[in-house]
């Protein structure tokens, strides 16, 4: 079994000087950009999903890039970097929260630490290529919620973001990583894939709405990031998703809500 053969998609949240796991300096986003650039293949997330869906091989080496909530820091100090290397990505934005900061919704929701792209810098980044994809209208754990209200998330955000932007949006990503198949079956009658939490590369049979990806943070050292593409990264993902599951961290369930 070739490492190099899984697809990798790498989720990021804000580029900043932050606390992590949900930070990523910079000056780190640089550097690891300019290592897939020179050393992986970065393709968009409808190639791998188009590919998922036909059962087609991808070229070794593949990543995907994405970038959950939309941070306004994408804008600053992500989209110079990707578009000076011609690197694609996606975003999944909570279309509710889009210019906005600081926000307590309720019975103690999510609340975004530091203000979220606005709708104008949205449109300027579809313009010039970057895809945005849903992560629900308020970022609930849908789980949670009642199948209409969930619906409304899901359905909405959608919407919304196609009105706004003119372009049609195809990914979900589902908040907190929590999902069950009611859920799942509600994300599939509107998108065409789906992002999960679950700490995995993309193996051929992976399923197509909830897709397992690694977090950026695991990949923080230098070592780490020239692991990609071997056995020994192979082992460390699924070390990492045992911890998460004895940490009883999300990664969907397939139960009926």
């Amino acid at each position: 079994m070739d490492p190099a053969r899984f697809p990798v998609i790498l989720t990021y949240h804000s580029i900043s000087g932050g606390p992590p796991p949900l930070h990523v300096s910079p000056a780190l986003f640089a550097e690891q950009m300019q290592w897939l650039q020179d050393h992986a293949r970065v393709a968009p997330l409808h190639e791998l999903a188009t590919a998922l869906l036909s059962r087609d091989r991808l070229p070794e080496r593949t990543v995907v890039l994405t970038f959950d909530d939309g941070y306004r820091d994408f804008y600053f100090d992500a989209a110079p970097v990707l578009q000076r290397l011609n690197l694609p990505a996606t975003i999944f934005v909570p279309t509710s929260f889009c210019g906005r900061a600081e926000l307590a919704s309720a019975k103690g929701g999510w609340r975004p630490q530091v203000t979220l792209l606005n709708w104008q810098q949205v449109n300027e980044l579809a313009r010039e290529g970057f895809e945005f994809g849903s992560h629900s209208i308020s970022h609930p754990a849908l789980t949670g919620l009642e199948h209409e209200q969930a619906n409304h998330e899901i359905a909405g955000s959608k919407l919304e973001l196609e009105q706004r932007t003119g372009h049609k949006v195809a990914y979900f990503a589902y908040p907190y990583g929590r999902w069950n198949s009611g859920i799942r079956e509600l994300v599939q009658q509107h998108y065409s894939a789906a992002c999960s939490t679950g700490a995995g590369v993309v193996m051929p049979d992976a399923d197509p709405f909830v897709l397992p990806r690694v977090d950026a943070h695991y990949l923080r050292t230098p070592a780490a990031l020239r692991s990609m593409f071997t056995a020994r990264f192979l082992a460390y993902v699924a070390t990492r998703r045992f911890i998460r599951r004895i940490r009883r961290q999300p990664e969907g369930i397939y139960a009926r809500v």
